[in-house]
This record gives structure tokens, C-alpha cells and sequence, in this order.
């Protein structure tokens, strides 16, 4: 049997880059069930709060920055903890109760890798906490496992999610190529007039950062790239159901 499909979306609002006028208007559009974000600021958590409470009265928000996270749902969300697997970007966890079944939700941004001489390469304490977010999503079934992960599906990194059990939804049900990044240039800490101007600018993205993950018995139907939100990063979608 498969229940009724739900929409999953993750969304990095690039710390005040995803200004309010346009961020709320494309999660409203989205029609998304749960959505998650990162680099979520004070700012961006107070609009979501007053503006989104009829769409979405079940909210969980630490903003924080390039650490700030949030899930917004329109299921009951019936537990949630940070998860502290970093010493400066915890996660976020959330059991919901979607349609009378409980999913795990866990909202990620790991650390970006560090220039390496083989490339670019994960800290020990950030691939620890990739492995760990990966364990915990495969051994609470069903989950789901979103966010900006900082890796490129050409990576061996990417090989490794898949080979713990976790599945992509844009590789299961994707509509395009699924860029996300970069939207348009990140914030520069000189030349800041040159930098308003710039990042005003939007660009083509040419790299696969975002990601919904998930577990059985969860199956993909689609999976999309969202519309701008004003940030760096385009959120993405995908529509999940659920198999019984």
C-alpha cells in the first residue's frame, strides 16, 4: 500500500542573503509538507515565524548564522534536538508525524572540505560528522536526511552516502541536472560596494551541493530544483511517498 505523497524541501538561505520579501513568498508556493534550512539568521527566523505561522504552525528554529537551522512543517512535530556532532555547525533532528506515521527528519550543513593536495578533502571531525548523520538516518527508518552537504555528487564522499543504504532523490526521480550553487557570488569581506552590485547578479549553477536523502520505505516520485530565493544556493524538492 502507499500512502498519500508529501514535498520535502531543503533550502540554504545564505545567512540574510534570502531576504524575506522573496524567501517567504517561495516556500508559500512550494506547497512543501516539511521544509529545512541552513544559514538560517535571526532575521530570516523572525519573518518565518510571523509570516509563515497559518502554513506552517509546527516550528523549530535556531538561527545562528552559517550555523542557524530550522524545520517549518505542516505535520505535528512530535520530538526535536540538536545534534552536536560539530563544534560549530550543530544539526537538527525532528521526528514528525506524517499522516500517522513517524519519519525522521534531520537537517544538515556540514563544514565546506579544506583545500587539499589531492584536491579538496574533509576535516576528520566533519567527516565524522557525515558518517554519523548518515548511521543515524539508515538505523531510524524512515528518514530523511537534507540539507547542504558541501560535497559534489562526483565525489567519492557521494559514493560512500550512497553505499550506507541512503538514497538521492534527485538521482532516483530527478528532473534536470539538479545545480544548485552558486546562484550568484557569496559574500566578500572587501570591495563591499563591488560586492552589493555583484551579488545582485544572478548566475548559472554549474555544482550539485543540496541534498534530500531518505530510506526505505520511503520511495521518490520527482525531484526538483526550486525557485530563487535570493540566496547563493536554489533550494531543492522532491515529492515522497510512503511504502506501507
Amino acid at each position: 500500500m502507499i500512502l498519500k505523497p508529501f514535498t520535502i524541501m531543503t533550502c540554504n538561505v545564505g545567512n540574510d542573503r534570502a531576504a524575506p520579501e522573496k524567501l517567504i513568498p517561495a516556500v508559500k508556493s512550494s506547497r512543501a509538507g516539511v521544509v529545512g534550512f541552513q544559514e538560517l539568521s535571526e532575521t530570516q527566523s523572525e519573518a518565518l515565524i510571523s509570516e509563515l505561522g497559518g502554513e506552517y504552525p509546527y516550528q523549530i528554529t535556531f538561527p545562528g548564522g552559517f550555523a542557524g537551522k530550522a524545520i517549518l512543517s505542516k505535520f505535528p512535530i512530535l520530538e526535536s534536538e540538536q545534534l552536536h556532532l560539530s563544534t560549530v555547525r550543530p544539526d537538527l533532528q525532528a521526528r514528525i508525524d506524517v499522516d500517522g506515521t513517524e519519519v525522521n527528519f534531520i537537517v544538515a550543513h556540514p563544514p565546506p572540505p579544506r583545500p587539499h593536495w589531492r584536491g579538496f578533502k574533509f576535516d576528520r571531525q566533519t567527516w565524522q560528522q557525515i558518517t554519523t548523520l548518515a548511521k543515524l538516518a539508515v538505523e531510524n527508518p524512515p528518514a530523511v536526511l537534507f540539507g547542504d552537504f558541501n560535497l559534489a555528487d562526483w565525489w567519492g564522499e557521494y559514493a560512500y552516502m550512497l553505499s550506507t543504504g541512503l538514497k538521492d532523490a534527485f538521482f532516483e526521480g530527478g528532473m534536470d541536472r539538479g545545480h544548485t550553487l552558486p546562484k550568484r557570488i557569496g559574500p566578500w569581506k572587501r570591495l563591499l560596494a563591488l560586492n552589493r552590485l555583484l551579488s545582485s547578479l544572478p548566475l548559472f549553477p554549474m555544482l550539485r551541493v543540496d541534498y534530500i536523502w531518505f530510506t526505505d520505505p520511503l520511495l521518490c516520485n520527482r525531484a526538483w530544483v526550486g525557485q530563487d530565493t535570493g540566496s547563493d544556493h536554489l533550494p531543492v524538492l522532491a515529492e515522497l511517498v510512503l511504502e506501507k
